[in-house]
């Protein structure tokens, strides 16, 4: 899993023209490995961008060519990120959640350089809500489930945190971005009015989710080998089978019946695109444990046009991430005022602007090739904690 950080507004880069709108839609749309020919046929079925519709009328179809000068210098301009792949970890025998520490009367920056110092804590950002401190991305081995609840129970008792809170990511999925309704301007085309009033239609109606999001996630058969294919692919998606070849010492007709076998078997989910945006951009996630109409509230976040990770814990708890302007924000609370009446219980936590860079790829070399199984070790954590504890007592 590679989880969205950070998606803000366009408008502080440079214009972007129809043509550019048409192809980030088209790509957008179909996931970050298509081709550029693909991608031009693509944009055909996005004539009617939003503020641009009454322009003349460009060609059906764009190009391979327009398409892959176009993309290089949206690249340059550092508004297109490199193609990422998105991994299923339970798959390969370990899991993800999303941990939420509340700070004690330590120093903010003690409990920073811990979360820093122990490898299974991959990203973090600053944050207030529910509980004020930081929230971190982690992973914990399948055959430890207690992991990180034991580790939370050391940081409190070494008073680095007073209370904790675990969301475990049983699924997740990346919301698609309405590039037709964002314009050249820099700024999204959002109804808030009708999206209120579609979210009481939504929660009336016996609606099924539009997120593909499931419990079953039986692991595959995998080796060192398939795990050192992972790390090479999530350190660059373009990765071709001969390099990958030649970085695993594996004859290169057996690394594509591996890389098959990861997709078949669903470890590799996809490939996607990451957009490097700016602006005044507030990120949040809300977790709700939802009492009832699923369908609707998630078909309800499905209708923002804006870009969002949808995660899932059991088929009643969800965590929703979304980045909006404080203007957004303000609208989109009166609507999730509706929603709210449908769930047993939600928080909210903001992600203040301080991102850091995620460690995710090296997640991967926590396996050890020599037993084929996930080295994190409990004993070697609560070391580093004790540690951090002596060297600030």
């Amino acid at each position: 899993m590679k989880i969205v950080v950070g998606c803000d507004d366009l408008r502080k880069k440079w214009p972007l023209d129809k043509k550019d709108l048409q192809i980030l839609a088209a790509l957008d749309e179909m996931g970050g490995n298509a081709s550029a020919q693909e991608i031009g046929d693509k944009c055909a079925k996005y004539q009617n961008i939003e503020g641009l519709k009454d322009e003349s009328r460009t060609e059906d179809k764009i190009p391979a060519r327009t398409v892959r000068y176009r993309l290089s210098m949206l690249m340059e301009r550092g508004i297109l990120l490199p193609s990422f792949i998105q991994v299923d970890e339970r798959k390969v025998g370990f899991a993800e959640g999303v941990l939420v520490l509340q700070e004690s009367g330590k120093k903010s920056e003690d409990l920073e350089r811990l979360i820093n110092d122990i490898p299974i804590f991959y990203w973090y950002v600053s944050t207030h809500g529910k509980h004020d401190g930081y929230l971190v991305h982690t992973v914990y081995d399948l055959k430890h489930p207690n992991l990180i609840h034991d580790l939370c129970k050391v940081m409190i008792e070494k008073g680095f945190i007073e209370d904790y809170s675990f969301f475990d990511i049983v699924d997740f999925a990346s919301k698609k971005i309405d590039f037709t309704r964002y314009n050249p301007s820099g700024e999204w085309s959002m109804d808030w009015d009708d999206w209120i009033k579609k979210i009481a239609k939504n929660l009336d109606c016996e609606i099924e989710s539009p997120f593909s999001l499931s419990l079953e996630h039986e692991e595959i058969e995998y080796d060192g080998i398939d795990i050192e294919i992972l790390r090479h692919l999530l350190n660059n998606s373009d990765t071709s089978m001969s390099t990958l070849a030649i970085l695993t010492g594996i004859p290169i007709a057996k690394i594509r019946d591996r890389v098959q076998k990861l997709r078949d078997g669903k470890a590799i989910k996809g490939y996607e695109r990451a957009y490097g945006f700016s602006g005044d951009i507030l990120w949040f996630s809300c977790i709700m444990d939802i009492s009832d109409s699923v369908g609707g509230i998630l078909t309800s976040i499905h209708e923002l046009p804006f870009p969002a990770a949808i995660l899932m814990e059991n088929e009643s708890k969800y965590c929703i991430r979304l980045g909006l302007t404080t203007s957004d924000l303000k609208r989109f609370l009166e609507g999730f005022k509706l929603i709210r009446r449908h769930l047993n219980s939600y928080s909210i936590q903001f992600h203040l602007p301080d991102k850091t860079e995620t460690k995710y790829q090296s997640i991967f070399d926590l396996f050890d090739k020599t037993t084929n199984q996930w080295k994190m070790p409990l004993k070697e954590y609560i070391g580093i904690i004790e540690n951090h504890a002596k060297s600030i007592s």
